[in-house]
């Protein structure tokens, strides 16, 4: 057979890759942008940035206002909206809403995306010290309760596959070798929830449970986060014990066979 350019199934695809990045670009931005900034954020001539842009636009995938302004347009979120991941959120929220009144505690939803937290959802507590964390946004798991809960539940083999190389620091506290990390993980899954005092924000400390499909497969995790001085090991044991209960009920409801109890947890 003849090769061709696209024989190779590893070989990205750079028009795919360039409209990617203009998505991504627009996405982060905030604010519509024009034409000129979108090109030069992209390394493209104007040229070559309008025909990406023209397509986008065509698509439904970016807007074009008046004066030549781009921003995303409604068929970015039509698309997200099919994520499977999302799912998990209208499951969770009512039951985070009662975790977070139980609480007085800010309780989080995340995924695992690689080696990455991904938060889907957030329960803010009426205090006016609280922990703020952006949907949508993007933390090293091993720096983190949800991620750690998340890491924990997964089979070995696709632990091995999610660990990186080099665990990077968020703070002076965050893991950093993979011996204490591991270490980290067999407590979680000894105990069915995780603790993070001090490794996304030296003043954050957090609980997080995972919430398991019929497989036993972790599909999110859910986490009660509070400032650090609020936090004691007893009450880190009474959240962890409260988040457990939130992740199985979730976990629950989204396979539909009642409630299960996990080896490990603490009750």
């Amino acid at each position: 057979m003849q090769k061709t350019l696209f024989s190779n199934p590893e070989r990205p695809l750079s028009g795919v890759a360039h409209a990617l990045d203009a998505l991504e670009l627009l996405a982060a931005a905030g604010q519509e942008l024009l034409l000129g900034e979108i090109s030069g954020r992209l390394g493209m001539s104007k040229a070559g940035a309008h025909r990406l842009l023209a397509t986008l636009v065509g698509r439904g995938y970016a807007e074009r206002r008046a004066g030549g302004r781009y921003h995303l347009g409604l068929r970015v979120w039509e698309l997200g909206r099919a994520v499977p991941q999302l799912g998990i959120v209208a499951v969770a929220a009512p039951i985070m809403d009662e975790l977070t009144r139980a609480t007085e505690e800010s309780s989080i939803l995340g995924v695992l995306s690689g080696s990455e937290t991904v938060y889907l959802h957030r329960v803010d507590a009426a205090q006016a010290v609280r922990v703020h964390t952006e949907v949508g946004s993007r933390l090293p798991a091993h720096c983190t309760s949800t991620g750690l809960a998340l890491l924990a539940a997964l089979p070995e083999p696709e632990l091995s596959a999610a660990l990186p190389m080099q665990l990077d620091a968020l703070s002076p506290e965050s893991i950093t070798s993979r011996e204490i990390l591991l270490q980290t993980l067999a407590q979680t899954r000894a105990r069915g929830y995780a603790t993070n005092v001090g490794g996304w924000r030296i003043d954050v400390a957090g609980a997080a449970a995972a919430i398991l499909d019929a497989a036993a497969y972790p599909v999110g995790a859910v986490c009660i986060a509070l400032p650090r001085y609020r936090v004691t090991q007893a009450k880190l044991r009474v959240l962890g014990r409260q988040v457990r209960e939130a992740a199985d009920r979730i976990g629950a409801r989204l396979t539909d066979t009642g409630p299960r109890n996990v080896a490990g947890t603490a009750r």
